[in-house]
């Protein structure tokens, strides 16, 4: 008993941790007081410092700034008829990610949207919210589309698969053409990206164009626009109306005519254009081949551009305007009092032979013009010089561009200095060789004739209107110089209403009740620096009416197919016609006048 009383108790279990664990419980601590310590300052400092940034990213992932797109503004001709127009249509995006069952969802759009079978599936990732599957759709293919969509998520949630919105609608315009090729080269059309890519579409695109606007929306989750955010919207400007000098009557009238002589020559091309000669204005511009602006899926790249501002040809005959206006400015030869022998039609100089078509003897200045004799044009060369003759070219506006208002790619022709010329070249640039012009440096020489000796620039955009229809530029005709005396300007009009005399080059371009004054040219292509046997260049450019001219008309044919190339039997029938109809567009009034009846003081 006595040994259980005074048995020994065990001292108590210490429940303290020891020295080793109490270090790593303070070291624990330690850590998480410094992370919290962190992260609390961080927060302060995105609190305090920060906000603005990222209130700013917040916002950037949940909204999306939406381009509001302008409305292009109209071109028109000289009466107000639309010649390229913008109306509204819609664009439709795909958000890949909300797409179910796509093989069948897929196949299914390619139908609606008329596309090749396959060829949206080829394209398809998931991961592209904003795919886009069309454009220039309208309102009732985007109500067809719509309606889709709606039936597609139908037949998900029944089957119990996700079932969000995966096509987006956006406002969009498209541009038409009304009158489709006619005056097309000068039109121009649009890129892809709705910018002017050519003709008066580039020239005027910054006026054209408009200004966008833009939205800020908000998205869910899913990326649908589920409101505007805030209000944030700022409107987009339309863009200006563009008014031509072009008169789509007188373009219709062109291009019919053009079409008959296609169907008759079977030709490689044709060009033709018609001026006002007193103010520059261009009236009508064609050429074939041409484009559909309307229809981007059958272009040919080598008809879009512009033929009568591009592509410079050796003129011919018609370039004889220049050589003569030469002679009779510096009166070296008189028109009527002065003769020139024409060497029974075989002249040898600089030790090669130049024909005429026929055997010439003595002819007047005047009938050298009427039989357009090669050879009675050299020697007017040849009495001019080098210098002279090449000071009247330059002084015709050739070998530079005429500085139309069409963007890029005008050409400047050719036409090289004396230094450069052979012993040949005074003989043959008389009579439009070994010189390249385009139509319109040609019809712009030729109106300065018809315009008492002023040079005038040509001349297509008429005026910028605003959206409101005010006009806020306007642009007026541009005299360039003084290229001869009203006299000489006078003499060689007379001498060219010979040409369409009865027994002129160009009687076949005669028109009833008018008094016509014009030359004809077949100038020989040439290819690879040779002239080619039976590859000819078929012109004739006039004005009419002689006496008070109108208009300008020049019409170019290239290789005309058939037994009949000369200007003669090809241009000079289509002026005619041409002519015309143009003459009674512009209700001038027919005159029974003999080519007598213009007047002219010669020498005393």
């Amino acid at each position: 008993m006595n040994s259980l009383l005074f048995q020994p108790v065990e001292p108590k279990k210490n429940n303290l941790p020891k020295d080793g664990a109490r270090s790593r419980a303070l070291i624990v601590f330690a850590f998480l007081s410094l992370g919290f310590t962190v992260i609390s300052l961080r927060l302060l400092q995105i609190q305090l410092f920060e906000h603005e940034k990222y209130l700013e990213l917040a916002t950037t992932v949940h909204t999306v700034r939406k381009v509001l797109p302008p409305k292009r503004g109209y071109i028109v001709d000289c009466k107000n008829v639309p010649l390229a127009q913008s109306f509204l249509t819609y664009k439709v995006r795909l958000d890949g990610m909300n797409v179910q069952e796509p093989a069948i969802t897929i196949q299914e759009l390619e139908e609606f949207l008329g596309l090749e079978k396959n060829s949206l599936l080829q394209n398809f990732r998931r991961m592209d919210r904003s795919y886009l599957l069309a454009k220039g759709l309208s309102e009732e293919k985007v109500q067809t589309l719509e309606a889709f969509e709606k039936e597609k998520l139908r037949q998900w949630k029944k089957k119990k698969l996700p079932a969000e919105h995966f096509l987006t609608f956006e406002e969009d315009y498209s541009r038409i053409y009304p009158c489709g090729r006619e005056a097309a080269p000068l039109i121009g059309y649009l890129d892809e990206n709705g910018k002017g890519a050519a003709g008066v579409e580039k020239a005027m695109n910054e006026w054209l164009e408009g200004t966008p606007g833009e939205k800020w929306i908000e998205r869910d989750v899913f990326g649908k626009e589920i409101a505007a955010y805030r209000g944030l919207e700022v409107k987009p400007v339309d863009g200006c109306n563009v008014s031509l000098t072009l008169d789509s009557v007188i373009q219709h009238i062109v291009e019919e005519g053009i079409d008959r002589v296609e169907k008759e020559f079977l030709p490689n091309g044709i060009m033709a254009i018609v001026m006002n000669p007193k103010t520059g204005e261009i009236l009508a511009m064609a050429q074939r081949p041409s484009f559909d602006p309307n229809r981007r899926e059958k272009w040919n790249i080598a008809f879009l551009k512009n033929k009568n501002l591009t592509d410079p040809v050796e003129p011919g005959s018609i370039f004889k305007i220049v050589t003569l206006s030469g002679i009779l400015e510096e009166k070296i030869f008189s028109l009527d009092n002065s003769t020139i022998n024409c060497e029974n039609g075989a002249f040898f100089y600089g030790g090669k032979t130049l024909h005429d078509s026929h055997p010439y003897g003595m002819l007047s200045v005047r009938e050298v013009v009427m039989k357009s004799s090669n050879i009675g044009f050299a020697k007017m060369g040849l009495e001019l010089g080098e210098n002279r003759l090449y000071h009247y070219a330059r002084a015709f506006g050739f070998g530079e561009p005429t500085g139309m208002l069409l963007g890029q790619g005008e050409s400047p022709g050719i036409l090289y200095p004396p230094r450069l010329w052979s012993k040949l070249s005074i003989t043959r640039i008389p009579m439009g060789q070994e010189i390249a012009v385009t139509p319109i440096q040609m019809i712009r020489a030729m109106a300065a004739i018809a315009n008492h000796g002023y040079l005038v620039k040509p001349m297509i955009i008429k005026d910028i209107r605003n959206p409101q229809g005010k006009i806020i530029r306007s642009f007026s005709p541009v005299i360039i110089r003084r290229v001869i005396s009203e006299r000489t300007a006078k003499l060689v009009t007379s001498a060219l209403v010979s040409v369409v005399s009865p027994k002129g080059t160009g009687a076949k371009a005669a028109i009833m009740g008018f008094t016509v004054a014009g030359k004809t040219g077949t100038a020989q292509k040439v290819v690879h620096g040779n002239y080619v046997k039976g590859k000819y260049i078929s012109s004739f450019i006039g004005f009419l009416p002689a006496e008070d001219p109108e208009f300008v008309l020049m019409i170019m044919v290239d290789e005309p197919h058939g037994t009949q190339y000369y200007a003669a039997s090809v241009a000079a029938p289509a002026f005619s016609y041409i002519g015309s109809e143009i003459a009674q567009a512009l209700n001038l009034t027919p005159k029974c006048v003999p080519a007598q009846a213009i007047r002219i003081e010669t020498e005393k």
